[in-house]
């Protein structure tokens, strides 16, 4: 039961449903998702762990504010993971191995095109980890996922600022990258992406005041 009141938990503060600042009370949340405190105190304790969750014992436990350093250190070591892979993968690429990650790029074009900044994360985490996959490093697949809650809860909270023209630019570059098979390219297109086009999307977010939003 505590890994499923875990997801539970962690779905709602991403989606906004449980906002920064909320308090977050045992008894209340063991009543709401119909289970006891015992499994919705580990969870807390393993969203805590996870940066989504601020606790001072016989204080409070609330939802954490979001951490726009925590978020940039995330999307850094996610660049970091993937162009890793990507290192590694592309001099021993196979056809049907370029066929999956260009679907994957598919992906996350369609996401592009309909706005979709959740759905861009998932596909994005989704092409990366194929990476992963083919390389068989399990190791950073484990971490691709355990980055995944601070940036899709900031992606649900600043997807106005979000620079679609940008995103999709660097989208299409790495799908021909892929189909040329030119890791030069790619390494390079990612770089765009973890250096230069996802920490703008930060400062925007910033700039606005859309990340820091707390409940009173």
């Amino acid at each position: 039961m505590s890994d499923e009141a875990f997801v539970r938990l962690q779905d709602a503060i991403i989606s906004g449903e449980l906002p920064p600042g909320e308090r977050l009370r045992d008894y209340e949340l063991a009543e709401r998702l119909g289970t006891s405190k015992t499994p919705i105190r580990h969870a807390l304790d393993r969203l805590a762990d996870n940066g989504l969750v601020e606790m001072q014992r016989n204080r409070y436990t609330r939802v954490a504010p979001i951490d726009l350093n925590r978020v940039r250190n995330a999307v850094d070591l996610f660049g970091d993971i993937w162009i890793g892979s990507v290192r590694h993968v592309l001099p021993v690429i196979q056809d049907d191995d370029v066929s999956y990650l260009v679907e994957l790029a598919d992906d996350m074009a369609t996401a592009v095109n309909s706005r979709d900044v959740i759905g861009f994360g998932a596909a994005l985490r989704g092409a990366a980890t194929g990476f992963a996959r083919i390389e068989g490093n399990a190791a950073r697949a484990t971490v691709i996922e355990r980055l995944g809650p601070q940036i899709r809860r900031f992606s649900q909270h600043s997807k106005d600022v979000f620079d679609w023209a940008a995103v999709g630019d660097v989208v299409a570059s790495i799908r021909d990258a892929l189909e040329e098979r030119d890791a030069v390219k790619i390494r390079a297109v990612l770089v765009t992406l973890f250096d230069e086009v996802l920490p703008s999307i930060i400062d925007r977010a910033e700039a606005e005041g859309l990340a820091g939003t707390t409940a009173g």
